[in-house]
Order: structure tokens, then sequence, then C-alpha cells
């Protein structure tokens, strides 16, 4: 496989298709269970072995392009990454540090740090399989709603990117 395109849980979900309730994964965690907390605002969609059955519209997109060029190409859940042995990896991300309006409103409002939203983006780069993929030599292209915010933090929660995404 030459490229994989995902996105972290809080995106790749329909949130039960009505579209507001993505705006759900912009608060912090501290009033709800975590896992009750998922399946009302970011539940996992169907997939089988680690293909979607949707996804985000941008990924579609980018996907059906790389498709029309003659790439090797799949959207797949964020689980799944290594199984493909990718040489690139493409992340699509929203909010990826929490800076914007609603995270930062909520946050305010609720008084607790990190957004789902940012968390789960952190925990995709902390996976198992985000980071079987990299040892084996996969590249990273983040883009989306909140890819600038990447390229503008050069350090995650103290970490610097080079820990999760060397080799870009």
């Amino acid at each position: 496989m030459e490229v994989v395109l995902t996105a972290d849980r809080t995106l790749m979900s329909n949130h039960h298709g009505k579209e507001f309730l993505g705006f759900g994964t912009s608060a912090p965690p501290n009033w709800l269970p975590e896992h009750l907390f998922r399946y009302l605002f970011f539940p996992c969609i169907k997939s089988v072995g680690g293909l979607p059955w949707q996804a985000p519209y941008g990924l579609r997109k980018i996907e059906a392009k790389l498709l029309d060029e003659g790439f090797d190409v799949k959207t797949v859940y964020p689980d799944s990454i290594d199984r493909f042995n990718p040489k690139v990896i493409g992340i699509s991300v929203m909010d990826s540090f929490g800076w914007g309006p609603s995270s930062t409103t909520f946050a305010g409002i609720l008084k607790t740090g990190e957004p789902y939203l940012a968390k789960y983006f952190r925990m995709m780069l902390e996976s198992d399989s985000y980071r079987k993929a990299k040892t084996k030599g996969a590249r990273t292209i983040v883009g989306g709603p909140g890819g600038m915010a990447v390229q503008a933090e050069p350090e995650i929660h103290g970490q610097t990117w080079n820990r999760y995404c060397h080799n870009w």
C-alpha cells in the first residue's frame, strides 16, 4: 500500500448522522464517563478489515483524487494503520491541540483540560498501530482544517513532534 488516509476517532465517526453532535468532541472530559460520552458524541462507525463504511468527506475527496492519479490508497480506521504497510500516512485533523473557538469555550465553561479531539489525536499518534507503521519507514502528512496548527506548534504536550512523527 502506498498511502493510507485516516483521522482520529473523534473525526472518524458519523456522529449519529447529526452534524452538530461533532461539536461535543471539543469538550474536555469531566461530566460524563468517557465510554458514554464516546457513544453519545463520536460513536465508532462500522468497518470491515480496518476499512470504514463512512469517513470524513475531505478524506474521501483526497482518496478519490489519489486513485485518479494512479496511487494505491485506502482510507482506514486509525487502529488499522499498520495493517496496510503504508509508505505515507495522511492524517486529517480538526483541532489537534484544542485551540479552536469551540474547544476554548468549553474549556472556559467546564474549567478542565484537554478536549477529546486533542486527546484522541494525541492517542492516535501514540498508538501501536501508528508507531508500527512509522517504524517500518512510513512518512506522515497532516492536513485538514486543523493542519496548520501542527505546523505552528513544534511541541505537543512537552514532546517534540519528532517523537511522534520522525521521518515526516
